[in-house]
This record gives structure tokens, sequence and C-alpha cells, in this order.
């Protein structure tokens, strides 16, 4: 199994400091849809492993959730990229599936059958570096939504090694070519 683990918001979706709550707020970065139609194209599974605290704080519910996932996996969809399933975790707390810890990231691995050192889990936050390395996956940086700024400010060097990319689009590009 070809499998590749996204985080959402920054990677997929741009970050809003409130989050996203509602289909009508979603934004995707640029080159999104062709990223993730490039990967199902070179026969990639692709996944998203996201935290969503908003809903263990109450400001969303998780009928909400499932409907800006709904939406999102439809948009991307009419635009010829298929992402097969969301994974998320909705804890306000530290717990296994919350990144950084590595369950959420374990659960995809498991539910496709996929070898940890094979698959590649793209972020922009150390937390998303963190929990690929504790799951074992490679580990991949883009510098859209939070990824520069965790550039600049350090990264923890048990995570190391890991590629860097300017945005999703280069990072699958780079998957495809073996470049990570």
């Amino acid at each position: 199994m070809k499998l590749v683990l996204l985080d959402r918001d920054g990677v997929i979706v741009v970050n809003r400091a409130t989050n996203i709550k509602s289909p009508s707020q979603l934004a995707f970065i640029d080159g999104t849809a062709q990223a993730i139609a490039t990967l199902n194209g070179a026969g990639f599974t692709v996944a998203i492993c996201t935290n969503q605290t908003e809903v263990g704080r109450g400001a969303m519910s998780e009928a909400q959730l499932q409907q800006v996932h709904a939406a999102l996996l439809d948009s991307l969809g009419q635009q010829g990229a298929v992402v097969d399933r969301i994974f998320s975790c909705t804890s306000l707390w530290k717990c296994p599936r919350r990144k950084p810890a590595c369950g959420m990231l374990q659960d995809a691995l498991s539910h496709y059958g996929a070898e940890a050192r094979a698959t590649p889990f793209v972020g922009d936050q150390s937390d998303d570096l963190k929990a690929a390395f504790h799951a074992g996956c490679r580990r991949i940086l883009v510098k859209t939504g939070l990824g520069s700024k965790t550039l600049a400010r350090g990264l923890p060097d048990y995570v190391r090694p890991f590629a860097v990319f300017d945005d999703l689009l280069a990072a699958a590009q780079g998957i495809v070519l073996g470049c990570t």
C-alpha cells in the first residue's frame, strides 16, 4: 500500500486564527488539488490526520466538523483530487491520538495496512514532525501555514532527518520522484 498522510490546516487549507468552523470558511492553499491528484496519479492513497480541538473546546460540534470535512472532500474531488479518509482527534487534552503523539497516524497506518517507514507525513508544525517520528513515518515539512515560522524557531534534533518543501505541490512532486 502506497500511502501519504497529510495534516489539514496549513498544508491543505489556509490556517485561520479561530480555525474553520463551516464549509464557507474553507480556503485551499494554491496547488493543493493538483498536489493530491499528482499523488493519486502515482498510485498513492491520500489520507488526512488532523487535530481539531475546537470540538473539544465546544467551539463547534462533531456534526459541524463532519460538514467541513465533507465539503473539503467534495471540493477536492470536483478538482480530480481524492482524499480517501480524514482521521481527526478532537481531544482538548494530551492523549495518545492527538499530535504530537502518534496514535492517529498509527490508526491510519493500521487502517490501510501501510508500512510506517514507507509512509510520508506532511505537516507544517513541530507537532506534526514529532508525531511522524513517533509513528516511524518519513517526515516532510512544508513552508505554508506555520511551516516557515516552525523552521525559523528550530526543531528538535530527534525529528531529523526531514525534508522541506515550499508547499504541498512541491512535496507531492518530491514524493513521486522519491526525493523525500
